[in-house]
């Protein structure tokens, strides 16, 4: 096989995962950098900022929290960190990643309820708002943006009204639409949302991030259920040296 020949292919990709990547990204990945260099450094503030610009969000209110590993791992650190010993999640299902929701939080042994619909229809916020106000041990609510099974789109402003009349707290997976869908987090009442590097920001794999409504993360101290997905400790470090 001609060497060359195949380094000039850029082959499409259309699958859930990685998205075909630039030759301008692919050419910054040539440049290697210690993660205590200077430039290092000032690139991750840079990457921060720029999350929390494209969220229509401010750092007084929001902070955006870089996370090793794919979507599932920042959305498992936010479920594992954020929910205190009694509390309860809702998660609302249309697709197989509402259904990875649920997943983590039963391995992680969290108290779950869910509100499930079939694949090509949307979450209904109304009905998020009826079960909170019979169910008071619910503590968060977590919801896809994108439904990457179908690829349809759920009502996350309605959902963010009807939780925070609640006085509940709102995740968001939005994972397949970050980046391509503006999305104002303050107008969606969204306390914690979580993307990828490789959707449609069209980065390299091995990032997740989440963007931290920062007033609720303050409260998540030592919650974390596990050491390498700690949110508020990876929060608290970037902001000490990043």
């Amino acid at each position: 096989m001609d060497r060359k020949k195949t380094l000039d292919e850029n082959k499409l990709l259309f699958t859930p995962g990685p998205l075909t990547t630039s030759p301008t990204v692919k050419e910054a990945m040539l440049r290697d950098l210690g993660s205590r260099d200077s430039d290092f450094i000032d690139l991750v503030k840079d990457i921060r900022h720029r999350l929390l610009k494209l969220a229509g969000v401010s750092p007084d209110t929001y902070t955006a929290i870089p996370m090793q590993g794919s979507g599932t791992f920042g959305l498992e650190s936010v479920i594992s960190s954020i929910i205190p010993p009694g509390g309860k999640i809702l998660v609302a299902i249309n697709g197989t990643y509402g259904r990875r929701l649920v997943q983590i939080a039963d391995v992680l042994t969290i108290k779950t309820a869910t509100i499930e619909y079939p694949e090509d229809h949307p979450v209904v916020a109304e009905d998020i708002g009826k079960i909170l106000q019979e169910d008071p041990d619910i503590t968060h609510v977590a919801a896809c943006h994108c439904e990457t099974t179908s690829g349809i789109i759920n009502p996350i402003k309605n959902i963010g009204k009807e939780v925070k009349q609640s006085g509940r707290i709102f995740m968001v997976d939005a994972m397949s639409s970050f980046g391509a869908i503006p999305i104002n987090l303050e107008e969606c009442e969204i306390d914690y949302f979580v993307s990828s590097a490789n959707k449609c920001i069209e980065g390299v794999p091995g990032l997740s991030f989440v963007l931290a409504n920062l007033s609720c993360l303050s409260k998540t101290k030592g919650l974390a259920r596990s050491v390498s997905l700690d949110l508020f400790s990876q929060y608290k470090g970037l902001e000490k040296n990043g």
